[in-house]
């Protein structure tokens, strides 16, 4: 007797999760390595697309051969965040944010504390990260390190094998600060 009513519980329980894993909308603070790995960077300029295809996969709201927005950007050189702010893909609202010029005054506690809400709700944040002399590249924060530091993922054009970022924090001060977008799930 004992055994049928744990079986059942076991079965109410999962059900439980499915169902809710289902619900419309539902943010869920998996990790997005199993996504990164399977995606490509397709152009060398493509890394906001590519970022934004990222979470987009992440929250089952395109196919894992969904490739749209980079086929759209290409190489475009004079894209930034400002492209999706205010867009609305496929039932997720991008806002971009800390859009002001970086060094001295640049607000890294109101930064940190709009990443660290997001993952809280179980968002990710797509940050804009120095790459080599006046180069950026684009990540997913994914989560929050044993350091009170963040993790990050990202892919890069001619790399068979995703990026992986902790020590986040101490590239956003030696930048100066940085740019990152978020989102809302909308539909």
């Amino acid at each position: 007797m004992k055994l049928c009513k744990y079986l059942l519980w076991l079965v109410l329980v999962a059900t439980a999760a499915n169902l809710s894993a289902q619900q419309p909308g539902r943010v869920t603070a998996r990790s997005v390595h199993k996504i990164v790995a399977a995606h490509r960077q397709l152009y060398g300029m493509s890394c906001i697309p590519m970022s934004v295809e990222l979470v987009l996969k992440h929250h089952h709201k395109v196919s894992p051969a969904y490739y749209d927005l980079q086929h759209g950007w290409q190489n475009k050189a004079d894209g930034s965040f400002a492209d999706f702010d205010g867009k609305t893909l496929a039932g997720l609202k991008f806002r971009h944010q800390f859009g002001r010029p970086r060094g001295e005054g640049f607000p890294f506690d109101e930064l940190f504390k709009v990443i660290d809400n997001e993952l809280d709700a179980g968002r990710k944040v797509i940050i804009s990260l120095p790459s080599g002399y006046n180069f950026w590249h684009m990540y997913v924060i994914d989560a929050r390190t044993a350091q009170n530091d963040y993790r990050a993922y990202s892919r890069h054009f001619e790399n068979d094998k995703p990026l992986v970022l902790e020590g986040v924090k101490g590239l956003i001060f030696g930048a100066g600060g940085t740019d990152i977008m978020t989102y809302r799930v909308v539909r």
